[in-house]
């Protein structure tokens, strides 16, 4: 593969592969307990409502978009979040996957060699079994923890696909030079400035910046299409909705 960014994919697990995190949200609906946070609040959401909640909140952990009252450090809500994630790998089985899924699909059956490396910034032990049944017949390289040491196990000229502009915009300094393709996931509120269509960082400079890049966005989800496994999701939890 010759074109940019053609010699393999470097993808972001939450919010790109699954949004594993809206599943987790689910469980601490129905199980308030588990965290000292105004879970209440989205009870009585409809799924729809409840989706639209999860696409456009202002955080990428969606526990700081719960903590109203900023009880918690935003580290601590990330060990929390991580601590969830660790003790139940039904919330990677439950979640549906999202369009990369059918984006990948036609090299999953085909005999050749495209690797896929999925990243976190925290390891997870789950991600790498529920990637290998999410991408059947794909070599998945799981990579978590600093970002520099992980893109060191890849190629130059991969395509990058992040959910999170933070990370995005550290994947841009980081693959100066180097003829990658970044995609930045368009669906997510917490990419954008307060009340403004405007990405957090401009892109267009960010391109002008380092030029051997090339930076674009992209669709990750099809709301319609999650709605439904929502709603399943939500029988499967016996919520009432």
């Amino acid at each position: 593969m010759l074109f940019s960014g053609g010699a393999g994919f470097f993808v972001q697990y939450h919010d790109v592969v699954k949004s594993v995190y809206l599943t987790a949200i689910f469980k601490l609906i129905i199980n308030p307990t588990l965290v000292d946070l105004p879970t209440h609040s989205l009870r009585h959401l409809s799924t729809i409502s409840l989706l639209e909640w999860y696409l456009q909140r202002r955080y990428f952990n969606p526990l700081q978009s719960l903590d109203f009252q900023r009880k918690y450090r935003e580290n601590e809500l990330s060990d929390l979040l991580l601590y969830i994630l660790q003790k139940d790998s039904s919330l990677y089985r439950l979640s549906p996957p999202l369009l990369i899924q059918r984006l990948l699909a036609p090299y999953t059956k085909q005999y050749m060699t495209f690797p896929l490396y999925i990243y976190t910034r925290e390891e997870e032990p789950y991600v790498k079994t529920d990637c290998e049944l999410t991408f059947p017949g794909l070599p998945i390289h799981y990579l978590y923890g600093d970002l520099k040491s992980a893109l060191l196990q890849c190629q130059q000229n991969f395509t990058y696909m992040i959910a999170d502009i933070e990370l995005y915009k550290e994947l841009v300094y980081h693959l100066d030079g180097t003829c990658s393709h970044l995609l930045l996931a368009s669906d997510y509120r917490y990419n954008y400035l307060p009340k403004s269509k405007s990405f957090k960082y401009n892109l267009n400079r960010l391109m002008s910046d380092h030029p051997f890049v090339r930076l674009e966005t992209n669709t990750v989800t099809d709301p319609q299409e999650l709605v439904l496994a929502l709603q399943r999701l939500a029988n499967s939890f016996k919520m009432v909705q």
